[in-house]
Formats: C-alpha cells, structure tokens, sequence
C-alpha cells in the first residue's frame, strides 16, 4: 500500500513538472528573447587576439606575429566580397536597416546588410597578406558585441571608436588610420536581430 502511495505521489510530480515546463516553453519565443538586458553600451572585442587583449610582436620575428596573421584570415574570411554578396544585401548607407514583422506574420528570416572586406583597404589583407606585421604597422579590428534590437548613434550618427597607447607606451606608437574612414560603425548594420531571426 506505502508502494501504491509512493508510485502515485511520484507520478503526480513528474506531472506537475511536466505541465509547468511545457506553459513556460509556450510563452517563450524562438526568433527573441522574452526578457534582456539592455546595455548602455555594448562589449568590444579584438583581432586578432592577444594575450589579455595585449598585442606584443616583433618585426624581425615572424613568429611572433604569425598567429596574428593566421587569426586576422580566419576571421575575415566570411568578409570576403563574394561571399557577401551571395549572402547580405547590399543596403543604402547612413540608416537602419528596419525589417518590421507584419502582424503576427513574421518577417523572417531577416536580412543583413554586405560588409565587404576591402572597405578595409590596407587593413583587409588583399593588398598587405601580413596586414602591416611585416612593418611594425600591424591592423587591429575592432568588433562590437551584437545586442539584440539596438539602434546606436545619436541624431542620426553613426557610432566611433577612437583608440590610443596606454600612457607609459604612448612613445612607442604611431598615427592610427581608420577603415572604414573615421572608425565609424555604419548605422545599416543595426538593429540586430538575432541570430535564429537573422541570416
């Protein structure tokens, strides 16, 4: 009899269980997230990657910046133009590229705007394949973490980025250019999607 209870005790719990997890999959959405948090700015990463986002070599040592090389191609890789122009739109600059669903009818999957790598011109490895290793010029990019639904730049402004020495190394670095022209991130690659909603 104290079986019988027990067997029907568990049964019940594996139900409860059951029935509270399939209500909370029904109100979650597979294209957005129900909740997020919003970020007053997003995250920024490097490439290629260095050691504690330090970025040390030496000119003479092609070893030392090899595996910059290998990481900067790797990650351009998916940037090249025909790749992006088989995959992305090519999207009219200086505006979002708003893709709104209609209704309940979604929009998806939604497009995303080319960002050809030889907008970064010396920094792009087509003309340079050490991408100023072999100077003591090397190319640093700059990526901005993704953050879902978010439209950056004020008045219509595209966001930038400056970048500069740490104090105690300021004697040891050149000027800095910029590709695209002035660091800016253009405002067609917002908002973002997602990455189920996205392609």
């Amino acid at each position: 009899l104290i079986l019988l209870f027990y067997l029907v005790f568990y049964l019940f719990l594996a139900g409860m269980f059951v029935l509270t997890m399939y209500i909370m999959l029904l109100t979650l959405d597979d294209y957005k997230p129900t909740w997020q948090d919003r970020l007053a700015t997003p995250g920024m990463m490097i490439r290629p990657k260095g050691d504690q986002l330090e970025i040390r070599f030496s000119v003479s040592d092609t070893e030392s910046w090899d595996g910059f090389i290998h990481n900067l191609n790797t990650f351009l890789s998916p940037y090249n133009d025909s790749y992006q122009v088989q995959t992305n739109d090519n999207c009219p600059p200086d505006q979002y590229f708003i893709q709104e669903d209609s209704g309940e009818v979604r929009n998806n999957p939604k497009r995303s705007c080319q960002f050809n790598r030889t907008m970064l011109e010396e920094c792009s490895g087509i003309s340079d394949r050490f991408y100023g290793y072999s100077r003591g010029q090397p190319c640093i990019l700059i990526k901005l973490n993704r953050v879902i639904g978010m439209l950056p730049g004020k008045d219509g402004q595209s966001p930038y980025v400056t970048c500069g020495a740490k104090r105690e190394d300021s004697d040891k670095i050149g000027p800095l250019a910029y590709y695209p022209p002035n660091g800016t991130f253009n405002l067609m690659y917002y908002p973002y999607y997602g990455k189920r909603a996205q392609v």
